[in-house]
Formats: C-alpha cells, sequence, structure tokens
C-alpha cells in the first residue's frame, strides 16, 4: 500500500501524472470520473465543487492515453 500523500487541489492540478497511473487508468474509459461525480449528485444531490477540476484532469489523462497494445 503506499504511502498517504496530502495536497491541496492546486497541487494536484500542477503536479505530473503519478506513477503507477497508467495502470490504473487503463481500466477506465474516458469520461468515468466525471460521469461518477455526476451520477453521484443526480442520486444525493451532492456536489463538491473542487473535485471538478480534479476529475477534469483525471478524465484528459484518460483520453491522452494510448492505444492499447492489442490495437496498436
Amino acid at each position: 500500500m503506499p504511502k498517504l500523500r496530502k495536497m491541496t487541489l492546486e497541487e494536484f492540478k500542477a503536479a505530473p501524472p503519478p506513477r503507477g497511473s497508467e495502470d490504473i487508468l487503463s481500466k477506465f474509459n474516458g469520461g468515468s470520473f466525471m460521469n461518477c461525480h455526476t451520477a453521484i449528485f443526480a442520486e444525493t444531490g451532492i456536489w463538491i465543487k473542487e473535485l471538478v477540476p480534479v476529475f477534469q484532469k483525471l478524465d484528459a489523462m484518460l483520453t491522452l492515453k494510448g492505444l492499447p497494445r492489442q490495437v496498436a
């Protein structure tokens, strides 16, 4: 288990992708993070504005990832 690392939203937005994120992100399709955030809002009414830039960055990382080895 990785060591807990606390950071602000600004630090996260400015940071390069964390090591190992490629392995995790390869299991998702684009839009997954914001789709989840929107679905939670629809069900609960909870919207955390500060998470929007985080989820947008994660979704952008998904969009920019390369094709799977099987396709390339």
